[in-house]
């Protein structure tokens, strides 16, 4: 909150009405280096996450290499510890991120802007033309079995019986 003689302002994450703004420009300066002051801080919060999650992983990579040895179960008991840590990171990181879309969101009344979605990836091989000519062969089922030599064949899923 900015207090500027009588009048207070509230910064929120929502858009800002041009009509509520105040028309001093010592007033304008404090909210915009208040409101960058807390897109800083929310960054380094998120890239603090990032780092530990990633400082986990490493450490459960670590662990899980060295599986034998004398002490095993305790390696076992401290990579179960550092696995429950990480999935609790990744959670609140996946719940801040939404937060912050949602904070992000217009408010009601303007348009929405198109999600950003990730280029596709091309695909390792092109299709065949469609002009190309196509067959489809069938190859016989065997008739005894190659291993034993037995003639008790039947398809997958077939069951040879009486039912009552």
């Amino acid at each position: 909150m900015i207090a500027t003689g009588a009048k207070q302002f509230m910064l929120s994450c929502m858009t800002l009405d041009p009509a509520q703004l105040p028309n001093d420009i010592a007033s304008l300066k404090a909210m915009l280096l208040a409101e960058n002051k807390r897109a800083n801080e929310a960054e380094t919060r998120a890239k603090d996450l990032d780092a530990e999650i990633e400082n986990l992983k490493l450490t459960i990579a670590k662990l899980e290499h060295a599986t034998f040895g004398p002490s095993s179960e305790r390696r076992s008991v401290l990579l179960d510890q550092l696995e429950l840590q990480l999935d609790e990171l990744v959670a609140l990181r996946a719940q801040q991120q939404a937060a912050a879309e949602i904070a992000e969101a217009p408010a009601e009344g303007q348009q929405a802007a198109a999600p950003e979605r990730k280029p596709r990836r091309k695909p390792a091989r092109r299709p065949l033309p469609e002009n190309l000519p196509r067959e489809r062969r069938v190859q016989p089922a065997p008739t005894s079995c190659k291993k034993c030599g037995g003639d008790n064949l039947h398809k997958i899923g077939e069951v040879k019986g009486a039912e009552f």
